[in-house]
């Protein structure tokens, strides 16, 4: 029977450890969520390779969440026969920094032509079609536009949401209503900011609490300061017992 899994291939805060990789997540074994610093190689020590791709979704265009495209760009352009990857994320950005990743590798010196890829930019409130997966789009707070994302697997009916990077908006708690599971970034730690047109991640607490009144089936902290790992996850579970800090390479059935 088809299941729904998710692997953690990066947990890590926007400069990781040199054991791990920023916030990046591979949804049934194809399709790529965020592509951290290094995802061609952390992909690897995780059991995939670019080649498993038929999907890179992205959150948002910070360097931090794209910096690993060009080398997954690289490494699917390089097989042989060529396959087809699509590259998703915020319609405003995401050709940009395609474009970007390609003039980077530098196609001409390894081909006359660059690596088959389609691009697919996406609106809030939008409703895609993803291989298996039915995606809804819900717009996030921070600097660049980001979106937040809904996952439904057709096979199994299972759900999987993934913040990206925002601030706390209680808003998101409907439009994460209900997953089986929920990944969210917690980059504030233990830090409890005001909302204010500037603020631009959540903490431990303000994760919890989108979890709890979304009454999804387990959360898990991403994003975040592994040093505090333990009161982080503490100050969290107060407000939402169903909370984990995954490890890279963990993978999970949803």
């Amino acid at each position: 029977m088809p299941q729904t899994t998710l692997t953690f291939i990066g947990t890590d805060a926007c400069i990781p450890q040199s054991d791990n990789d920023t916030a990046s997540f591979m949804l049934n074994d194809h399709a790529l969520v965020d592509c951290g610093w290094n995802a061609a190689i952390t992909m690897g020590e995780c059991g995939y390779t670019p080649l498993d791709l038929d999907y890179v979704v992205l959150t948002h265009c910070h360097q931090d969440h794209y910096l690993g495209l060009a080398g997954v760009l690289f490494y699917v352009g390089l097989r042989e026969p060529q396959g087809r990857l699509t590259v998703v994320g915020p319609a405003e950005d995401i050709e940009r920094v395609v474009g970007c990743a390609n003039a980077y590798i530098g196609w001409e010196y390894v081909r006359s032509e660059q690596s088959d890829v389609e691009v697919m930019g996406v609106a809030p409130d939008e409703v895609i079609q993803i291989g298996e997966f039915t995606v809804k789009t819900a717009r996030t707070q921070h600097p660049v536009p980001g979106l937040a994302y809904r996952f439904e697997d057709n096979r199994t009916g299972k759900t999987i949401g993934i913040s990206g990077d925002t601030a706390y908006l209680p808003a998101l708690a409907e439009h994460f209503e209900g997953v089986d599971m929920l990944v969210y970034e917690a980059s504030y730690g233990l830090t409890d900011l005001e909302v204010t047109p500037n603020t631009d991640h959540c903490s431990a607490r303000q994760s919890a609490t989108i979890a709890r009144e979304a009454g999804v089936g387990r959360l898990y902290l991403v994003h975040s300061v592994p040093e505090a790992e333990a009161e982080i996850l503490a100050a969290a579970r107060e407000i939402f017992p169903e909370t984990y800090w995954p490890q890279p390479g963990q993978r999970v059935t949803v």
